[in-house]
């Protein structure tokens, strides 16, 4: 009889033992994750996005078209030539750049073309150089499986369907009634927005293109989606590249690699 109520005594002290270290826990992991995040990110509300449509050329209208071609090695890329006049500048290992002088030697216009990896490939396979390593991070640590998880949950396979599910998502506080995995979903997704181009003005590159373009004052950069690749060409001085231009571009391209 004392065994049994030994033994009783100690599965209820070791369950009170599990309970206590879980309250302490998601009592650490709700304080915690405001340090981590901008809190900025829960008031942050989205227009809807705009749509383009690109419409790619048609055979004719690829041969009789003089084309501008990127120089990488890495990849390759050719649009329309809009650019004879533009003068090749300093370059990294993503970026070609092309810049157009005035009289007085003053930049006019800027164009760059480079290649990226995704924002879906970067959340998957990250390394210590990556912003998304932060998910390794104790108390909020995501693991491998989690964030696969949390992306299939969602629908999410690519970078546009990534975009589209953080601006229109509903954003939460965790309280100590949220249960931990939503808890580290709603830090999950917050971080991925801090760590995106503004998503103020978006819009998503539709048809014979898959992408998505942001947008300021002063430059348009459009980011095609190709076999787990970006494709980004940016447009600088939107008074030389209008509209007109930059749609006209996006139907002339040809992603090579």
């Amino acid at each position: 009889m004392e065994n049994k109520m030994s033994r009783t005594k100690f599965i209820a002290l070791t369950a009170i033992f599990y309970i206590i270290i879980y309250i302490v826990v998601k009592l650490f992991i709700v304080y915690t994750q405001d340090l981590f995040m901008d809190n900025d990110v829960y008031s942050k509300q989205y227009n809807i996005g705009k749509v383009l449509t690109v419409n790619s050329y048609t055979e004719e209208e690829k041969a009789n078209t003089d084309y501008f071609e990127s120089y990488s090695d890495s990849y390759k890329m050719k649009i329309k030539n809009y650019f004879t006049e533009f003068e090749a500048g300093d370059s990294d290992s993503n970026y070609e750049y092309y810049l157009l002088y005035d009289a007085e030697n003053q930049i006019n216009a800027a164009f760059m073309m480079g290649q990226f990896e995704t924002q879906i490939h970067s959340i998957k396979n990250y390394d210590e150089s990556s912003y998304y390593y932060e998910f390794n991070h104790f108390p909020l640590y995501i693991s491998n499986l989690l964030r696969e998880y949390y992306l299939n949950k969602n629908n999410i396979t690519n970078d546009v369907e990534l975009i589209k599910f953080i601006r229109e998502r509903e954003k939460e506080d965790g309280k100590f009634t949220t249960p931990i995995i939503k808890i580290k979903e709603n830090y999950f997704f917050n971080f991925v927005e801090t760590n995106l181009p503004s998503l103020d003005n978006v819009t998503y590159i539709e048809g014979d293109l898959t992408g998505y373009m942001y947008e300021t004052d002063t430059y348009k950069q459009v980011c095609i989606i190709k076999n787990d690749k970006l494709y980004c060409l940016t447009f600088y001085k939107l008074d030389y590249f209008t509209d007109d231009m930059i749609l006209d571009i996006l139907r002339s391209l040809e992603i090579e690699k």
